[in-house]
Formats: C-alpha cells, structure tokens, sequence
C-alpha cells in the first residue's frame, strides 16, 4: 500500500493534453484511508519544470528534484499498475503540500480570501508566473 507521502514511479500513459506523460514521479497526498477502502490514492506529479507557479512546490531535503505540481492531481488505482517505491518525503515538506492544495477546492467567494500567502500574492499582483518569496 502506498502512505501518505510516499514518492513513487509509474507510468500513466496515455495521457492527453497538458496532462503528464511517461513514468514519471507522483507523491501519494491522500489519508490513509482512501487506500485501504477504495484501493485507490490521489497523487500529484513531480516535474523538473522551469515554470514559476503559486502551485508548483519545489522538493527539498529529497533525493527525487523537480516541483510538485499540486494543480495536477490524479487519482491512481496504483495496484493496477507497476510502480516503484522511491522515498518519503519529511513532514514537513507533507504539511506544506497539503497545506497549499487547500486553495484549489475552496468556494469562491470575493470577500474573503484564505490561502497561503504566496498564492495570495502572486494573485494580488497579477503575476501567476513569477514565484514571491514566502
């Protein structure tokens, strides 16, 4: 069973569109739970992009490089699949993650605003490709 920040390879394919292709990194965001009942996870992506984005968390202290790209979620019957086991991210990167993919399943709502502040920032500003300092 693959836990809660577990980095893992697999391959997808096919994909389509801008979705990612290849085997290629995924980190497991999903509690526990999801796996032992429905035998299915929710991963994100890992990718080597050049492209500055309030969504794309850069791995630290991990021997996997890239950015986790958290607006491209995908839930993932893994057990159909072949993958490999790579590494556990710390929890301190975990709580990062899920922390900022908070704001992608927020209700809209013009008078309030919660989400991390480099989100909020960079949307302040108009300036989605360009990565403020947190």
């Amino acid at each position: 069973m693959v836990k809660q920040g577990e980095i893992i390879k697999i391959n997808l394919n096919p994909k389509q569109g801008h979705e990612q292709q290849s085997y290629r990194p995924y980190i497991c965001l999903s509690h526990r739970l999801v796996s032992e009942y429905a035998n299915i996870a929710v991963f994100a992506p890992i990718s080597n992009t050049q492209r500055l984005y309030p969504l794309y968390v850069l791995l630290t202290d991990t021997e996997t490089t890239g950015k986790v790209l958290l607006d491209q979620l995908v839930t993932i019957d893994y057990n159909a699949r072949q993958y490999s086991y790579v590494e556990t991210v710390s929890d301190h990167l975990l709580t990062k993650l899920l922390e900022s993919v908070k704001v992608i399943f927020q209700k809209n709502t013009p008078q309030k605003i919660i989400c991390s502040n480099i989100w909020y920032r960079a949307i302040k500003r108009g300036d989605q490709d360009k990565r403020v300092a947190e």
